[in-house]
């Protein structure tokens, strides 16, 4: 199918998202078209119909996901409205990507996922870290046998209060639109990336603070995690008031043979190595982790992989939507769908639980 696309919000994940789309569209990398922006806001839809040329500029999202000239639709708006907004997208057959979070909790992202199947259409979720080199090279360290098992990990995000700066709204301010607060509108991508690190997740014991006195809202998250595999992982997210430090994540990562570390640039840093094969400490450079990335990934169009070499903002995001794209064009499901995301909600939800009864809370395993 030719997707010819509408964005649902054009806040700052709209307009990126737009961003990359233009890159994959007028590129020649993906054979389709942007049709449509729906915004409440008048002067953001009328910036991104200035930017993107859309023929269809309107303040209903029901009339873009109704409009016959729109078969493919993304989801860029606060959290509170993803599952309305699926189900009518779903329900009309059209092809969706939603940003994460999916939703406020696990119950009404396996709803959207349920529905996506149901719906038989190509779908995927906004969890952008998956596109990271750093991630996911680092994913392969650890997956390599000669690491030997893994042991344990120590996982930091942190970024100022996203309701600030360039973000230029305040709606992860308010619990209505967002739900809950850092674990859950940011830290998602973390718990996402160590579940695709080390499988299901055995138990968790949380504790979460509001520092910044946002009821409902925590600004900071703190966890230990135990997974079925044996490894025992650390993993902590703050909002802060930092306004240089925009968003950051560091990791430490020991298995029995090795141990691997990076930290601040959670796209291309360079990967710290210490391991048996070696007999000492290694690195892996930032031009590297990234030629190691476009190999796996793979990326083998070369207007793609010119794109993604430099090291700037916004290339995890072209990534991710030419992956999406490129599988609406191919009428098959993109391979991180909403069952994905739906487990990570899960887990966060155990996390919260934890959190408010001061215990450690088992996580059921995901269905087979």
């Amino acid at each position: 199918m030719r997707p010819r696309i509408g964005v649902i919000g054009a806040g700052v994940m709209g307009t990126t998202h737009g961003k990359s789309m233009h890159f994959c569209l007028k590129s020649g990398l993906i054979d389709g078209e942007l049709v449509g922006i729906a915004e409440e806001d008048a002067a953001r839809r009328a910036a991104f119909a200035r930017a993107s040329g859309v023929s269809l500029v309107t303040a209903s999202a029901d009339e873009l996901i109704a409009s016959p000239e729109i078969n493919t639709v993304y989801i860029c708006t606060p959290t509170f409205n993803h599952v309305e907004l699926a189900r009518k997208v779903l329900g009309r057959g059209k092809a969706l990507f939603c940003e994460k979070p999916l939703a406020f909790n696990g119950r009404d992202a396996a709803i959207m996922r349920d529905a996506a199947k149901k719906a038989g259409v190509t779908h995927q979720v906004g969890l952008v870290m998956r596109f990271s080199p750093v991630i996911a090279v680092t994913r392969d360290l650890i997956h390599d046998p000669a690491s030997g098992r893994p042991m344990t990990c120590i996982m930091v995000d942190d970024q100022f209060f996203p309701i600030q700066g360039h973000y230029a709204s305040t709606w992860r301010g308010d619990v209505t639109k967002v739900g809950a607060g850092t674990l859950l509108e940011h830290a998602i991508h973390d718990v996402d990336i160590l579940i695709s690190y080390f499988g299901r997740v055995k138990r968790v014991f949380g504790v979460t603070r509001h520092f910044f006195d946002r009821e409902g809202v925590e600004d900071l998250s703190s966890a230990i995690m135990e997974f079925e595999g044996g490894a025992v992982v650390s993993h902590t997210s703050i909002w802060h008031n930092l306004l240089h430090r925009g968003s950051s994540r560091r990791m430490h990562v020991v298995c029995e043979n090795a141990q691997y570390s990076w930290e601040d640039d959670d796209y291309a840093g360079a990967i710290r190595c210490e391991t048996n094969t070696t007999g000492g400490r290694t690195d892996l450079t930032s031009e590297e982790v990234v030629a190691r990335f476009i190999e796996r990934f793979p990326v083998t169009d070369d207007r793609l992989k010119q794109a993604v070499i430099p090291h700037d903002l916004g290339q995890a995001y072209l990534l991710e939507d030419y992956t999406f794209l490129k599988a609406v064009s191919e009428d098959r499901q993109s391979w991180l769908d909403f069952g994905v995301a739906t487990y990570a909600h899960e887990v966060v939800d155990a996390i919260y639980e934890s959190a408010r009864e001061g215990r450690p809370v088992d996580v059921a395993s995901p269905p087979s």
